[in-house]
Parts: C-alpha cells; structure tokens; sequence
C-alpha cells in the first residue's frame, strides 16, 4: 500500500488529511475507518496511523508508530546529469532515482542538451508522488543548476563519471557506505571534450561502465543499483 505525504508529521500524535492527500487516501487507498494508514514527512520519517473518522472533506488519523530514516542510505548519494530532451525520461529517472535511495538530484544544461530548463516544481511533485508509492521517508534534495560551479562537489566525498575507454570499472570504484557519492552523468551525446577535462580538474574519476553504450537515464539508475546492492540498504 502507498502512502500519504504529510510534511509536518514529525512530533504529532494525531493528524488532520485535507486537500490532494485526503483525495488520495478515500480515492485511491479506499481506506475505511480504522484502517491502518502510512505516512511519510519526506525529512526521514515514515509513521504507521490509524484512520479514525472520515468527513466529507478531510479525515483524522492516529499515529501508532514512527520510524525514523527506515531503508535509507547510510550515506548522501548524489546524481547531477544533463537535461534530456524529453521531458517523460527525466521524470522517470527521478521516479526511479527516489525508489533506489538518491538524497541529492541535480540537473544542469550542459553543451549537448537539447532541452535548457526544467521547472524544478515538476521534478518535485514527481518525487514525492514515488515516494509515496514505495514509502521513502526522505525526499531527495532536487536543484536545477545554471552554471558547472554550482555544483557542489565539496559536498560529497567521492565524485565519479562514466567514461568511454576509461580503464577502471565502476565496481573498482565504488565507494564504502561511509562515503558520501556523487555520480555525474552527460546528457544525449554525452559530454564534451572540454566537459570531461573541467571535471577532471575538479578531482572527478571516470569509471567505464562496460562496452554497450547506455542511455544517459541508464547509467544513472546502473550506478544507484550497484550502490544500493554494495551498501545493502
């Protein structure tokens, strides 16, 4: 069963669902009263409640149970990739980048992208609508970047990239769970030369990802399964 978005769930005992969430609940759930009810703040806490008495507008739950950052990663993982063209593969990447465990999603307009913005609302709503489904507690943190220095590359402790012919394999270099990660990818056509050489010079390791070309949604969703089975989380 999904699960309700309610960001101010941290220190309460009993809520009140109005509005899209209380749609979703009676709409989509069909939960009756006294059912058991998920609940997600999206900062890390996932509770279990109660639904105690249904209105025609609105619906009071008790909480039973809290946990507090349930299945998430150990560490902050990180994916920053090129916009894509079509809009429906960047919000399936979100989707799926939500469901296997990012805290940070950035994306950036590089040389090669076809498309130069994406309202950052949009990812959101994507977002929190998977998290709901597979009862992620913590949102990751979404930007959409302007410039290559807004990237935050001080913010993580290892940054890798996918790269043609690099001699190194991503399973040589991923990281330990006590190391926060961030992994880049370009956007269609890949990154170009003078791409590859900033990030070089910023202490970025291009790994090979093996000799089959992948979409760009591809080696992000690669890199966060190999993550997620490496940390075991």
């Amino acid at each position: 069963m999904s699960g309700l978005y309610f960001p101010e769930l941290r220190g309460q005992k009993r809520v009140v669902v109005e509005g899209e969430e209380f749609h979703h609940l009676v709409r989509v759930l069909r939960a009756r009263e006294g059912e058991r009810v998920w609940l997600i703040d999206g900062a890390g806490l996932l509770a279990e409640a109660r639904l105690r008495k249904s209105y025609p507008h609105k619906a009071e739950l008790e909480v039973i149970q809290t946990h507090d950052r349930m299945g998430e990663p150990p560490a902050p993982i990180g994916i920053l990739i090129g916009l894509l063209k079509q809009p429906a593969r960047i919000d399936w990447l979100v989707e799926k980048a939500v469901e296997l465990g990012a805290t940070h999603l950035y994306f950036l307009a590089m040389h090669r992208s076809a498309r130069k913005h994406i309202p950052a609302e949009r990812l959101q709503k994507v977002a929190i609508a998977a998290a709901k489904q597979n009862l992620r507690s913590l949102l990751p943190q979404i930007q959409v970047l302007r410039t290559w220095d807004e990237i935050p590359l001080s913010q993580f402790s290892c940054t890798l990239m996918g790269e043609i012919g690099a001699t190194l394999s991503l399973y040589d270099k991923l990281p330990t769970s006590s190391h926060s990660v961030l992994w880049m990818v370009g956007p269609e056509g890949d990154f170009t030369e003078e791409e590859y050489q900033w990030m070089k010079q910023k202490g970025v390791e291009g790994v090979s990802l093996g000799v089959l070309r992948l979409r760009a949604e591809t080696a992000a969703i690669l890199f966060l399964s190999a993550i997620k089975t490496a940390w075991r989380f």
